[in-house]
């Protein structure tokens, strides 16, 4: 589905460990925008896109392959001060939400730990 090996993993991860498929809100507008949501609440907990990386502050513009996870109030930006690839969110709440890269810098299991954490903050 998408040109990084790294997303096909996690999409693939999200399916298996908590039985949600992408569902494709904007096909016309952004076709490759996927989200993840809980089936008992319908709650979102993951958005997996393809943006410009001058979306994140990145000079070189690129495409590249994000993930948005819900993560706890005001960690955000204590991420974006420690990594390269965990930025506060692209087009969410810049508080609860970040945005991971997901261009195979960050191993695998990070990744999933962080959608965990995701997932549990919006399982309410």
């Amino acid at each position: 589905m998408y040109k990084n090996p790294q997303t096909n993993t996690v999409v693939d991860h999200i399916k298996s460990e908590y039985g949600a498929e992408p569902e494709f809100l904007w096909p016309e507008r952004y076709p490759d925008y996927a989200i993840f949501r809980h089936s008992h609440n319908s709650k979102w907990f993951a958005l997996i896109g393809i943006i410009s990386s001058k979306s994140l502050g990145i000079k070189e513009d690129k495409k590249v392959e994000i993930i948005n996870l819900k993560f706890d109030k005001n960690q955000t930006f204590d991420f974006a001060e420690t990594s390269d690839h965990i930025f506060p969110a692209y087009h969410m709440n810049k508080n609860n939400w970040i945005t991971v890269l997901l261009d195979g810098t960050l191993p695998d299991e990070m990744v999933f730990e962080l959608i965990k954490k995701s997932y549990l903050l919006t399982d309410k």
